[in-house]
């Protein structure tokens, strides 16, 4: 080994990246789907969440501190929340 390039090989982390940035959020519960569905990059109160999708505060609050630990959501203050990382938007050239 020569060259911190060569370390990160060697321990297979020279893509971490793009591996982080190609990473898809895959819901692991429906209450979690069901809460993705109405996140965008749009700040949304836990309390508007608990109407739309029918769930008990409790069960919104504690699965959106979950889905905060793994970065898929971020709270933006007041107990509102967004996407942590937006999909792009698909352009269409005509």
């Amino acid at each position: 080994m020569t060259c911190a390039a060569d370390i990160l090989e060697e321990l297979n982390l020279t893509m971490v990246a793009q591996h982080q940035e190609m990473r898809v959020v895959a819901p692991e519960s429906e209450t979690e789907s069901m809460l993705l569905k109405h996140l965008s990059a749009d700040p949304i109160h836990v309390d508007e969440l608990g109407r739309a999708t029918g769930f008990p505060i409790a069960t919104v609050s504690s699965t959106l501190a979950l889905m905060e630990l793994k970065g898929v959501v971020k709270q933006v203050g007041g107990m509102n929340y967004v996407l942590a990382h937006e999909s792009r938007a698909a352009y269409r050239i005509e």
